[in-house]
């Protein structure tokens, strides 16, 4: 099929040279095309079957992509149901302009010449955060405020979630990404192995493999991490006892907790607690 060209003409905001658009939709399958200009998606809900430079992969809630004018893709929901996102379209000038005043730290080259678009997953607080943001760039304001606007959106976009960028981001399943992510919630750490299985979607085995393989870790370690993490936050912001914050925390005896406790901070529960009430 014969990829149509977009034109920032007719794709953007002449006055301001941007256009943020929320689209909805399951049954809308967008026409292979690229464009003269730049896009960042942000998936908001749903399953989305991305092609791009011909190749398939899924992206969900939280994903943010940042297309290039080189790009080829299209899109369409992956199973049938609805998908949402948010889609903000600027010119070469406004990210050219970008690049002069971050300067040559920022990555230019390699986000424009990486294989496929440059992606990164957001938390559901930092996806809801830039979700207003970009939202606020589609209300009706007179065009100096809105363009003001929008160059600090671009300018928190890129310097927050797109400076470090590197395409071996890619080398990571995404998948085990999404696993890797959704687990630093405590309502996911707690209840432990099971959950992370559920959520990868993957059996144990091919978990195992994948996480020692990207992240040298096991599934059982990263959990107790994340669990030990929870539990010294509990011991400094909160008044529950330690026994209150073991169980809390997933953890299914002391003996156990106490032990891994001072294995990663070298104290025990109640010694952290009282350290930290000295130092303040």
């Amino acid at each position: 099929m014969e990829a149509k060209l977009l034109k920032a003409s007719k794709h953007t905001n002449p006055q301001t040279g941007f256009l943020c658009r929320y689209v909805k939709s399951n049954t809308e399958r967008f026409k292979l095309h690229y464009h003269d200009y730049y896009e960042l998606f942000l998936i908001l809900k749903g399953n989305v079957a991305h092609t791009v430079n011909s190749q398939t992969n899924i992206i969900r809630d939280g994903y943010l992509l940042f297309v290039r004018d080189r790009d080829v893709h299209n899109y369409q929901s992956a199973d049938g149901n609805s998908f949402e996102f948010i889609n903000l379209a600027f010119t070469k000038q406004h990210f050219n302009a970008l690049f002069e005043y971050l300067g040559e730290a920022f990555p230019y080259t390699s986000l424009l010449n990486t294989s496929f678009p440059p992606m990164t997953i957001l938390s559901q607080k930092k996806k809801d955060s830039l979700f207003y943001s970009l939202l606020n760039l589609s209300h009706e304001k007179d065009i100096i405020s809105l363009h003001m606007e929008f160059r600090i959106v671009l300018f928190q976009i890129f310097s927050q979630y797109f400076f470090n960028y590197s395409e071996d981001a890619y080398a990571v399943p995404i998948w085990l990404e999404v696993a890797y992510q959704k687990m630093k919630k405590p309502i996911n750490f707690i209840a432990g192995l099971n959950r992370m299985i559920e959520v990868s979607g993957k059996s144990y085995e091919h978990l195992a493999r994948s996480l020692k393989q990207y992240y040298n870790v096991t599934p059982t370690q990263y959990i107790a991490d994340l669990r030990l993490e929870y539990a010294a936050n509990m011991l400094y912001s909160s008044n529950l006892s330690v026994t209150e914050i073991c169980f809390s925390c997933g953890f299914e005896n002391m003996s156990w907790f106490h032990k891994q406790f001072k294995e990663k901070y070298s104290v025990t529960p109640s010694q952290y607690r009282k350290n930290i009430k000295y130092i303040n």
